[in-house]
């Protein structure tokens, strides 16, 4: 319920709960000046007076604020002295009088009904929260319904008196019975989330008098005055008020009348008669109906001496309001689509009620009387229609069954035909089927075949009048999906219940009906045979009834696919491969698009621990794989090839979809065959042609990009020891080798790569294929923000002096050009430069790689990321990794004088999180070394000529710490050049850098950054006591305990 959207209003309650908080540790309340905000509560005025006394807006925003705050109270003074400050206000509600503000308005749904709900909230959380203010908040709530008595019995004196009246005077004297209505409505919603603060006897108490209150009478003459009030025609502002209020409750859903207060009465007795079933910390987290079915022998609370009383009275409201109901069902007829609503839930309320009751002692309500009215309610599909009444009749009928098991039997049969005519939609088929298990698990252990069986005989009444689908076709893509079900009884002869309805669409609704509920009958069981059985069942129906059934099915199978067994998976996967086959040969979009939404559920409801994510994963490859798989020859039907890339497409979103899944594994390809797929997945889109400039490729963009993200590179990492070429291994890159495809092949990539024209018109078919596949997994990787896979390309041994390594150069080059128009134009959340400088610090990593021309390409892409981006530098990863790496190099070449007879070729460092594999060669070691520390240098006094102070202060704190074992001194080249570097005058330092040099002197600004050096080391450890010697520590310490009462200062320097 919104108080107001107002930034005052919103600021107030921000302040009172901050100051709320804020006094958790002390006794004095910090709310002082927001109470001040009430002057009416302070007023020296009798109680009585506050309702004549206008609220204003200001103070009904406090209020609010205040209320708000109650729950954050956490001392017994603070909140009994907000009870204090808003028991005189809750005395009154049902009469206060209100000034006149344009905002009133914004206070959601009036500001009657908010100032009630608020106010009757606060005070009973208060007294669940501080059981000592109990009594004095049941006797503010007490009052407060006594009022609301008395001022009805007056009103009704008034209305008998001006009864006949049709004036706006008269109108305007029976107002206050809208208002105390009103009231009530908030009053009620407040009391049914808290009941709980209630005793057993307080309940009574309180069920009583609300009884009182809201009789006949009342009823009569809230439906006469909110009648009145949307008839009138007077511009009276008090009129003219109301009328706006009734119209806004109308909008709402909500019209205001006898029905809207009964709703709100029902819903409390459900909250009453729910505590006699069940303690309120498992009503708060589970449903009542989910608690009292989930055990197996439930047994309610145990009984006090006050609950038979509470419970007979109970069960006569609910049975008088039931009575009501029925009396009243043709006028209900007559009324608007929303007060038959109220009406549906009221005796949804009613109905849970009795049930409650029924639970807890049969004998105060009879399950017999409790069966027929939801029978009789089940009968009429007005009422069923409405999916709050539906969803109670329907768990109430389990319940019932559970506590009546003699009644099993027959529920077991009605709720089928329900679910067959009874024209159910949504997620009132869901109940349906979860009460028609939970009724069948008490029957026989094959009550829930026959049950499934008789749901899917009906299915086979029509079968044979519309085929759409080959059900010939079908069966051969289920992998003998029948054999499942051998063992139980086929009864093909027909169903007991019969389908008759008059239109196509009902007809269709009603067998979607029935292939859910088989589905979930099979989810809720958890059993292997039955989800086999359903699996088996509605995979046979397939192509026999009509199109929308088969929709339904194709639909309802995937969501039993994912708790099926491994069997029952691959058969639905090659089903699914069949029908998108045939739904693209035949042009039917709307099969297409089930099938595709079906492997999407699939794909987004499996885990990647689920033993069915493996499976599927596999299958998706293996099929895009397996398309267009056609011998070399030069007479192959672009129509073959067009079938085959639609194929693929419609495979790529579940497959980005499986690719998505979070795990702690990089992507989706770690399984070496998976790896393998992968790779031969990206051949065959682009032998199909699927790039992003075609328009098949334009289709599944966004899927190309998420693969491309979770791909690893198209070679193994592990080729560069090996003689044979992943190239001219793989066969799929030989898939359409003739003439015309390598022509038009050669053309794409001379598109992409002009300046190599020459040698590509050299290469063979599948060297073209794989650059292809290389440039568009690469470019589309580097569109999503990483570069650094490319250097993994130059291992494969083709590209060592060839025309592929030219190519797979200018590859290289394009993709950094994506990667830095990318992060330089587009407004991307994850080019910042501590994602940049990540990208960075592979390519440093790839600067000391043991292959030489990985060592060129990673240069040269380090160079274009710190020219374009020198941001990418000025950060701990990157500029930390470029000094790691220069002292495990130099560590490498030094080891080779110390272990000259034992190599070591891997080397970590945990400190930048780099790790690097080196040549066994010393000399090319020590090459490799050379070449970074030129470029390391070039590379830092350039961002040291822009940046400074930023580099500088990394310098100074990659000084500061160090993780070697200090066996030479902690001497490392990595800090000997950080040293180096800070003491670099800058270029842009316009008073330094025009210093002469004299000689062969070299001036720089070692002594300031070792100064600055200094002085952070001191700040570092300022929290600790200066290693003085031992007397001189002494005197401190006692200087420090002297000192102490006038200043603790030693001392908490110290803690």
């Amino acid at each position: 319920m919104e108080d107001s959207p107002r930034l005052r209003s919103q600021a107030l309650r921000k302040i009172a709960s901050l100051s709320a908080t804020s006094t958790k540790a002390s006794k004095k309340p910090d709310l002082t000046r927001l109470y001040h905000a009430c002057p009416s509560a302070e007023s020296p005025h009798s109680a009585h007076s506050l309702s004549q006394s206008p609220i204003s807006l200001s103070e009904l925003d406090v209020l609010f604020a205040l209320c708000k705050a109650a729950p954050l109270l956490d001392h017994v003074d603070n909140a009994e002295r907000l009870l204090r400050q808003l028991s005189p206000y809750l005395g009154e509600a049902h009469a206060q009088a209100i000034a006149p503000s344009p905002f009133l308005r914004l206070i959601e749904p009036s500001p009657w009904e908010a100032l009630s709900f608020n106010l009757t909230s606060a005070l009973l959380v208060i007294g669940i929260r501080h059981p000592d203010l109990h009594d004095p908040i049941f006797a503010c709530i007490t009052g407060y319904l006594r009022n609301c008595l008395s001022t009805v019995n007056a009103a009704s004196g008034k209305r008998s008196h001006s009864e006949g009246s049709s004036s706006d005077n008269g109108i305007e004297e029976n107002l206050e019975i809208a208002a105390v209505s009103v009231s009530l409505l908030g009053f009620l919603e407040a009391a049914s989330l808290y009941t709980n603060f209630y005793s057993i006897s307080e309940r009574y108490d309180l069920v009583e008098i609300l009884r009182q209150i809201l009789d006949e009478d009342l009823m009569v003459s809230v439906e006469g005055v909110f009648s009145s009030v949307r008839t009138a025609e007077s511009t009276s502002r008090i009129l003219m008020t109301w009328k706006s209020y009734t119209k806004r409750y109308a909008a709402s859903g909500r019209p205001l009348g006898a029905m809207l207060l009964q709703r709100g009465f029902m819903r409390l007795l459900v909250s009453c008669s729910s505590l006699q079933v069940s303690p309120a910390e498992k009503l708060q987290k589970t449903d009542i109906f989910d608690i009292v079915t989930a055990e197996e022998h439930f047994t309610p609370r145990e009984h006090q001496n006050a609950t038979m009383s509470l419970l007979e009275l109970l069960s006569d409201v609910a049975a008088e309001s039931m009575r009501l109901l029925e009396d009243g069902s043709d006028y209900l007829q007559l009324g608007s689509a929303w007060q038959q609503r109220l009406a549906f839930a009221v005796k949804a309320h009613t109905l849970h009620t009795f049930l409650n009751c029924m639970i807890v002692e049969e004998e105060i309500a009879d399950a017999d009387v409790l069966l027929s009215w939801l029978e009789d309610t089940m009968a009429d599909p007005i009422q069923m229609a409405d999916d709050t009444l539906a969803c109670v009749v329907l768990k109430s009928m389990a319940v019932v069954a559970k506590f009546s098991p003699a009644i099993a039997s027959n529920l077991s049969r009605s709720l089928p035909r329900f679910i067959v005519q009874g024209g159910v939609k949504g997620e009132t088929v869901i109940v349906a089927a979860r009460s028609l298990t939970l009724i069948l698990r008490m029957l026989p252990p094959d009550a829930i075949i026959t049950g499934l069986y008789s749901l899917g005989n009906v299915l086979s009444a029509r079968a044979g009048t519309d085929r759409t689908i080959g059900s010939s076709d079908v069966l051969n893509g289920t992998a003998n999906a029948s054999r499942t079900t051998a063992q139980y009884t086929q009864h093909s002869t027909g169903s007991a219940i019969s389908l008759d309805l008059s239109g196509e669409e009902e007809t269709s609704a009603a067998y979607g009906s029935i292939v859910r509920t088989i589905v979930s009958i099979a989810n809720i069981c958890q059993d292997d045979k039955i989800t086999a059985l359903a699996h088996s069942m509605l995979v046979q129906k397939l192509g026999r009834v009509s199109l929308t059934i088969d929709l339904h099915i194709i639909t309802e199978t995937a969501r039993l696919a994912t708790v099926g067994g491994f069997v029952e998976f691959r058969s639905l996967l090659k089903l699914y491969a069949r029908l998108g086959h045939d739904a693209i040969i035949r042009g039917n979009q709307i099969l297409l698009d089930t099938v595709r939404n079906a492997r999407l559920f699939i794909a987004k409801a499996l885990g990647h621990d689920s033993p069915l994510y493996q499976i599927y994963l596999v299958h998706l490859l293996e099929t895009i794989v397996s398309k267009g798989d056609v011998h070399e020859s030069d007479n192959t039907h672009q129509a073959d090839v067009d079938l085959a890339a639609r194929e693929i497409i419609e495979l790529l979103p579940p497959l980005a979809t499986l690719a998505t899944v979070r795990t702690d594994k990089e992507g989706i390809s770690d399984d070496e065959n998976v790896a393998r797929l992968h790779h031969e997945a990206w051949f065959n889109v682009v032998v199909h042609g699927i790039t992003p400039t075609s328009s098949y490729g334009q289709q599944c963009a966004n899927e190309l990009r998420t693969l491309a993200m979770q791909s690893r590179p198209l070679i193994p990492e592990d080729r560069a020891d090996q003689f044979e070429s992943e190239i001219e291994l793989n066969t799929v890159l030989r898939r359409g080798m003739n003439a015309p495809h390598t022509a038009e092949q050669k053309k794409r990539l001379i598109l992409l790569l002009p300046k190599c024209e020459s040698d590509i018109r050299g290469l063979s078919y599948p060297k073209v294929i794989f650059l292809n596949a290389a440039y568009l997994v690469e470019t589309l990787r580097a569109g999503a923000g990483d570069c650094s896979h490319v250097l993994t390309y130059f291992l494969d041994p083709s590209l060592n002096g060839s025309a592929m390594e030219n190519c797979m150069g200018a590859i290289a080059d394009d993709v950094m050009t994506v990667y830095l128009r990318r992060n330089m134009t587009a407004p991307h959340q994850d080019n910042s430069a501590p994602l940049i400088a990540t990208q960075l610090a592979s390519m440093f990593t790839g600067c000391c790689h043991r292959v030489p021309r990985v060592q060129q390409v990673a240069a040269s892409c380090a160079d274009k990321i710190i020219s374009q981006m020198p941001s990418s530098l000025c950060q701990k990863s990157s500029l930390f990794a470029l000094l790691e790496l220069l002292s495990i190099m130099w560590t490498s070449c030094l080891e080779a004088e110390l272990d000259e007879y034992e190599l070591k070729a891997n080397y970590v460092s945990v400190r930048a999180r780099v790790s690097v594999e080196l040549s066994d060669d010393y000399d090319l070691r020590r090459s490799t070394l050379n070449n970074l520390y030129r470029r390391a240098k070039k590379w830092v006094t350039a961002v040291i000529n822009i940046a400074p102070l930023d580099v500088k202060g990394l310098l100074q704190t990659y000084l500061s710490e160090y993780d070697d074992e200090g066996a030479y001194g902690h001497v490392s080249l990595g800090r000997s050049f950080a040293l180096d570097m800070g003491s670099v005058i800058p270029s842009a330092d316009q008073k330094l850098a025009v210093i002469d040099h004299h000689g062969e002197c070299n001036i720089n600004t070692a002594s300031d950054f070792i100064a600055q050096y200094t002085t952070r080391q001191e700040y570092r450890y300022a929290d600790g006591l200066p290693d003085y010697d031992q007397e001189w520590a002494a005197f401190l310490h006692l200087k420090g305990k002297a000192d102490q009462p006038a200043d603790g200062g030693y001392n908490r320097g110290r803690g």
